[in-house]
């Protein structure tokens, strides 16, 4: 998969790129995929880079810095191309959501992630490479070598003669479902399962969480484990409580983020995002 990636205007300013641009050639790398970087703080130069590179690249990760608050052009570029763009928000840990509900993307971009610091930066490569599943294929709509043959079989498959229908096999023995006390069970302690929608994940335990992380229950960097497998499951496709996929996605990747020195959030700043998540 190649990998556009691009700095917009004073993110240089807040961190050191040169330590971002490793760390995600070095995760490219290791799974097989290929990165292009370009930094400008002339909003022209990404428009321009997304249209040099729009035959070369299977997906885009943007940081746009302020011009995620202004540009109605990088808006129409985006959106008027073929490949996915994930958005990533470089905000401060006293920022929970503002820029991300400003930004002009938030609608044209496939996905978002926002942090600080350059684990925001893999955080989003790995969505994107979520959405296109590690294929090179990823939005260009092209068929993959192995369904070209399942095709043909299917066309040949079609002309000769159809088989007498066979009796369907018998039904899979049923494996008991757990029990209530053991789908409770999270970290050693008994948790009372949600009647409503079990296996669901929903604000109320995102905010049980971070109460158990307040009243010392919880050590943040078991938090921030949870966080991130909880986030990785709903990147999957695990249901999540109706409506509430985009907070609880913005609210897992602050927290498992929290446990790097520059994402650490303090008690007041796990309070009023148990607040958002009213």
């Amino acid at each position: 998969m190649n990998v556009l990636v691009l700095h917009g205007p004073t993110v240089a300013f807040r961190q050191n790129l040169s330590e971002v641009d490793r760390r995600l050639a070095e995760r490219a790398r290791s799974l097989g995929h290929v990165l292009r970087t370009v930094q400008s703080n002339h909003e022209g130069a990404l428009i321009d880079a997304l249209w040099e590179q729009r035959d070369w690249a299977h997906g885009v990760l943007l940081n746009p810095g302020p011009l995620a608050l202004s540009s109605h052009v990088l808006r129409e570029a985006v959106a008027a191309g073929k490949v996915p763009v994930v958005e990533v928000l470089t905000v401060g840990a006293k920022e929970p959501g503002g820029l991300r509900k400003k930004s002009l993307l938030r609608e044209v971009c496939a996905a978002r992630v926002s942090g600080d610091g350059p684990e925001t930066y893999l955080a989003g490569l790995e969505r994107l490479l979520a959405l296109g599943g590690g294929k090179k294929s990823l939005g260009r709509g092209a068929t993959s070598a192995a369904a070209a043959p399942a095709s043909a079989a299917a066309s040949v498959a079609a002309r000769k003669p159809v088989a007498p229908a066979r009796p369907p096999p018998p039904e899979p023995a049923r494996v008991p479902a757990p029990r209530a006390a053991e789908q409770g069970k999270t970290l050693g302690r008994e948790r009372p399962v949600s009647r409503e929608a079990p296996g669901r994940l929903t604000r109320a335990e995102v905010r049980a969480r971070i109460a158990d992380r307040l009243a010392g229950r919880m050590t943040p960097g078991a938090l921030a484990t949870w966080a991130r497998s909880q986030w990785v499951a709903l990147q999957q496709g695990a249901p999540v409580e109706s409506g509430q996929r985009e907070l609880l996605d913005e609210v897992l990747q602050v927290l498992f983020l929290a446990v790097q020195p520059r994402g650490a959030l303090g008690d007041d700043q796990l309070v009023e995002w148990m607040t958002a998540l009213e």
